[in-house]
């Protein structure tokens, strides 16, 4: 199996090499059949990121959810501890943090993790048994691991990102579901007191 960092420099390359217009027909894709699932449906408040670099576009997810009357919370990095918080603003509010990808501003209202429903992560690869590959500083390990029992974390990725299996440490944190342009996969092993509802 390949090391970490030669899966991350090989995958990356791969997500790069998508043509713009691709990427963009793709996260249409990933986007309309992230918002059918009964976990997007039913939570009352969504969490997001916001894409860096060639990563998956979540701006139609954002206007579904708001058109849906869903709190929409962002996460930014915390000074004194690895996992994220969130808050509340629209994307258009959002501004450069100190890691390069966009955060809510200082200002915008915390939305506390225990009352996130849903968490939808970027990652650099995924596995069909839920597994996540990050840029490596783990941010959303620490973050998926303090969600309520009851919430969902779906990962985004493009088809090219999914692998057959990927290295596993103690602290890496698996996804409940990976939403692809072609499908979306349902782990075979999945956090305890987490899990997708039911599919769509």
């Amino acid at each position: 199996m390949e090391t970490k960092d030669a899966l991350r420099a090989r995958l990356i390359a791969a997500r790069r090499a998508l043509s713009e217009a691709d990427r963009a027909r793709a996260s249409d894709a990933i986007a309309a059949r992230l918002v059918a699932l009964e976990a997007f449906r039913s939570a009352r408040a969504v969490g997001l990121y916001a894409p860096l670099g060639a990563e998956v576009d979540t701006a139609a997810i954002a206007r579904a959810a708001e058109a849906a009357g869903k709190r929409v919370a962002w996460p930014r990095l915390a000074p004194s501890d690895r996992a994220m918080a969130f808050a509340l603003c629209p994307p258009d509010a959002l501004r450069p943090g100190p890691a390069r990808a966009l955060e809510p501003p200082a200002a915008a209202p915390a939305c506390p993790i225990a009352e996130v429903d849903l968490v939808v992560v970027p990652g650099v690869a995924f596995d069909a048994e839920g597994r996540r590959l990050g840029r490596g500083r783990g941010h959303y390990d620490a973050t998926l691991r303090s969600l309520r029992p009851g919430a969902a974390c779906v990962g985004l990725a493009f088809e090219a990102q999914l692998v057959p299996a990927l290295p596993e440490e103690p602290h890496d944190a698996r996804v409940d579901a990976v939403v692809t342009e072609a499908r979306i996969v349902f782990p075979l092993t999945r956090r305890p007191g987490g899990g997708i509802p039911s599919r769509p």
